[in-house]
């Protein structure tokens, strides 16, 4: 359950009367940084253990397996780091960043899985890529399982202190529908999840259309998949995928972006009434008529004489969610905080940014979804304005500015300046403007320290003059990762950003995704890691105020962990593992055991 601040001063209280200590020292404790609760956290994350393929078979198909973890590497490319920085720092910040999980209802009939196969060296050109993944079925469990991994953590691995909050920069959803959101807000809140559409007692997806272009689990059916890459059968395996469940949630504040998949059909496209139809008919198109011409292909998701076709329930909740209703959404979540950023002037407005405060952070959250179409990015004009009021109100104020956004200044490249057709000209905010004129406006402000942003689906950091731009992997491909970020004042005139990689928990279905992701014939082990240099980094920067910052700690309203009984010390059961371990590390109240902390 969330730890409110009256909840926190019960807690103070209560470790007050336990060890002696004044209630104001025993607050301070509490959000202490420890190098014991630091080393704990790390044996969950890649700076103990990372995964890579192991070997082949016959076809190429390859097992995930475990290989040694790696350590923070410092970049100095901004500044250079001082020596005895470590004795020095304190946390100004720990969150976490999720992005592109891609929760897909892959059973709607607006999805168009039957041109994936044309990326697949079957066109020179590679005309479209991406729209069927053998493992997108689990995604939702995928999404949960990272969550899982997220909770045993607790901690940041680098100093100890709690970690405050998460954010997921866009791309949630994968079709803009309204129940790929539900499920997404569902497995973030926590709570009974039922990430499967049309008919709760069958699966009427690509996999049994008969044809062999997909992956299908059963081993009776010999599929491209299985003859051509190796791909193993798992009888059951989708329907274990799309089974309700408990997700656990996410146990901190969330904080969310707009993506284009969450604002775009197929990621691409405004949608509109024939779109929506056919989303929710009961009719799905599994190929192309026989002779078409696939490259590029010509033929729309709409059927056509010839076109392999399957029966499927038709679902009402498969509708597009428009980006009001999507962010009415949050505001309609029970998870904190109330509207995870947004608030009803976003509703009114349509307008998908905001800011909200950290201690001495300040996060400026952006929309870079173009409404008038295509995957890349842009910032509207009135964003683009907005932003620049807010980045001189935070210089004046000496906040330390973190930019969030789907698309980072490396994908904010969309030319387009037409606006979605079906919507009032204000929506689609024009002009747009792309990255140089983005940056221009950044680079002008000294208060701005990180951009951090998904889309690319891979890790990549990037000096950018004075600040950091942070790319994260994505769920739904590999290597399936999310990233931990610690901001720590130096006390020396400098600051550092840490970014830890974790994986997600190991559960049956998720950790079985995760191989088929990594042997996906587009996506696989080759793509996403990013360099090492783009993993596990310490990314130091100047203060662009000199001093050390007087906010050393996350505000301790912002911290809600998962819960576990402390019967040995007589504290709250409310407190999370990681936060007992920070009091076990700072106050010695007790020894944990590590079995229990391989508890969720």
């Amino acid at each position: 359950m969330p730890l409110s601040r009256r909840r926190f001063l019960a807690l103070t209280g209560a470790v007050a009367a336990t060890t002696g200590m004044s209630p104001a020292s025993a607050a301070r404790a509490l959000q202490a940084q420890s190098p014991q609760a630091a080393a704990a956290a790390a044996e969950w994350t890649t700076l103990a253990q990372r995964l890579g393929p192991g070997t082949a078979g016959t076809l190429g198909y390859r097992p995930v397996v475990s290989l040694p973890g790696e350590p923070h590497i410092v970049r100095g490319d901004i500044t250079a780091p001082l020596d005895g920085r470590a004795g020095r720092r304190r946390s100004l910040l720990s969150f976490v960043h999720l992005t592109d999980q891609h929760i897909v209802d892959g059973q709607s009939p607006s999805r168009v899985e039957f041109l994936d196969r044309y990326a697949n060296g079957q066109c020179p050109a590679d005309p479209i890529n991406a729209a069927y993944r053998p493992h997108e079925m689990a995604s939702a469990r995928v999404a949960d399982a990272m969550l899982q991994r997220l909770r045993r953590i607790g901690v940041s691995p680098v100093t100890g202190a709690p970690i405050a909050m998460s954010i997921s920069t866009g791309d949630n959803i994968d079709n803009q529908q309204a129940n790929e959101l539900a499920v997404f807000l569902g497995v973030m809140d926590g709570g009974r999840v039922r990430p499967d559409s049309g008919d709760p007692a069958r699966y009427e997806g690509v996999a049994t259309s008969g044809s062999t272009e997909y992956w299908h689990p059963d081993p009776a059916v010999n599929d491209l998949y299985k003859s051509a890459w190796g791909f193993p059968a798992r009888a059951g395996f989708l329907e274990q995928a799309l089974a309700e469940f408990d997700a656990v949630g996410v146990g901190l504040p969330w904080y969310t972006c707009f993506g284009n998949h969450d604002g775009l059909a197929q990621g691409n496209a405004p949608v509109n009434p024939v779109f929506e139809g056919i989303g929710t008919s009961a009719v799905k198109v599994v190929g192309l008529p026989p002779g078409s011409a696939p490259c590029p292909p010509q033929t729309p998701v709409a059927p056509t004489p010839g076109a392999q076709v399957m029966a499927v329930t038709a679902d009402a909740d498969r509708r597009y969610a428009l980006r009001q209703e999507w962010i009415q959404g949050h505001l309609d979540s029970p998870g904190l905080p109330k509207g995870h950023g947004f608030s009803q002037s976003n509703v009114d407005t349509t307008r998908a940014y905001y800011t909200a405060d950290h201690g001495s952070v300040r996060w400026i959250v952006l929309d870079s979804v173009n409404p008038g179409g295509y995957a890349e990015g842009s910032i509207g004009d009135v964003q683009l304005q907005w932003l620049a009021a807010e980045l001189a109100k935070a210089d004046a104020e000496r906040k330390f500015v973190m930019l969030f956004s789907h698309h980072g200044p490396r994908s904010l490249t969309n030319p387009l300046q037409d606006p979605d057709p079906l919507r009032d000209p204000s929506y689609s905010d024009l002009p747009r403007h792309m990255a140089d004129e983005v940056l221009a406006v950044v680079d002008a402000h000294p208060c701005v320290i990180a951009w951090v942003n998904g889309h690319t689906h891979d890790n990549v950091i990037t000096p950018r003059g004075k600040w950091w731009d942070i790319g994260t992997a994505a769920h739904i491909d590999w290597p399936c990762q999310s990233r931990i970020v610690d901001v720590v004042d130096n006390r020396d005139g400098t600051l550092s950003i840490f970014t830890t990689m974790f994986d997600h928990e190991d559960t049956p279905v998720a950790a079985f995704a995760r191989e088929l992701a990594g042997n996906d014939p587009q996506a696989g082990f080759g793509t996403g890691m990013g360099k090492p240099e783009d993993r596990n980094t310490e990314l130091v920067l100047a203060n662009p105020y000199g001093a050390a910052s007087d906010d050393s700690v996350s505000p301790p309203a912002a911290i809600s962990l998962p819960e576990t009984g402390l019967p040995e010390t007589g504290l709250p059961a409310n407190l999370s593992l990681g936060g007992a371990l920070a009091v076990a590390a700072s106050l010695g109240v007790a020894k944990l055991r590590m079995e229990a902390a391989r508890r969720p």
